[in-house]
């Protein structure tokens, strides 16, 4: 079932372009503010940044949209994208503040307990919650739009649909994770080739670019300089095809997902045992 996803996922790549419109919107968004952030540009990076996040859910309302009803047009998609965007906007919202919550609850007791040695505790219960949520909630906006569900009913459809198909999901993880490497890799690759030069003077040194947590600043400000403005342009550039890339292949395998696994996850209705008298009563035994 996994593998028919995956195929239906090209289909839906192929068929419909409102998948490639997110991914655009978001690589544009990703890709300027890496290039702001390179450039010391902090504060405009990060509106920039915003105003990509405030977009991204219209373009994914407006591609589930489109491929539930299967019609490409763009009133379909206008009206999807309207109609899905704060379906899509608020459960995200509630997760981050759930997420938030919770690594604050967390971080109470791990520093009580840790004490100095808290902080390295810190990144691997941040990662073990997001995580967590990640994994159960990752549903909740192709439900939200193609269902027309509220904030927390969608979730819980999410978490549904991961506990009644639970091998399933696991395989459809990884081989999102499998397809999240090789584009990874292949793009690390060609970024690789197009600033060798700036780069091979270290290389041929034998020096360690080793990052330190302490003075990560002054880490960045050296890879920047190294970079060149050349090289912090074409960094920009090949992230941003990277977002591009990624986001409409998870968005349409996510939707095609859904669509071959959903069926069947919605709770029956319970059916009462009784029987009517003769002046028409229900009693229900």
């Amino acid at each position: 079932m996994v593998l028919a996803s995956l195929q239906d996922t090209f289909g839906l790549l192929t068929k419909y372009p409102a998948f490639w419109a997110a991914g655009i919107v978001a690589g544009a968004a990703l890709g300027i503010d890496l290039f702001l952030e390179f450039s010391g540009e902090v504060f405009f990076a990060g509106k920039i940044l915003l105003l990509g996040l405030l977009l991204v859910p219209f373009f994914a309302a407006g591609a589930y949209g489109t491929a539930h009803r299967e019609d490409r047009s763009m009133a379909v998609f206008l009206e999807e994208g309207k109609k899905g965007y704060f379906r899509v906007l608020l459960p995200g919202i509630v997760l981050f503040l759930a997420t938030v919550v919770t690594v604050f609850l967390l971080a109470i007791p791990i520093t009580l307990v840790l004490g100095e040695n808290a902080i390295a505790m810190a990144g691997s219960a941040v990662f073990g919650v997001i995580l967590s949520f990640a994994f159960f909630a990752y549903f909740y906006d192709v439900a939200a739009v193609t269902e027309e569900l509220g904030v927390f009913v969608s979730l819980q459809r999410s978490a549904a649909v991961v506990l009644t198909r639970l091998w399933q999901v696991l395989l459809f993880y990884l081989v999102n994770l499998f397809a999240l490497f090789i584009l990874g890799f292949g793009v690390l690759i060609v970024w690789s080739m197009l600033v060798y030069e700036k780069l091979a003077p270290l290389v041929e040194s034998g020096e360690t670019f080793a990052f330190d947590a302490a003075n990560a600043t002054a880490t960045q400000a050296q890879f920047i300089t190294l970079l060149g403005p050349d090289g912090a342009m074409i960094t920009a550039i090949t992230y941003a095809v990277f977002i591009v890339l990624v986001l409409p292949f998870t968005l349409a395998f996510k939707a095609a997902f859904y669509a071959r696994h959903a069926d069947g996850t919605v709770e029956e209705p319970i059916v009462e045992v009784g029987e009517y008298d003769e002046k028409g009563r229900w009693y229900k035994y």
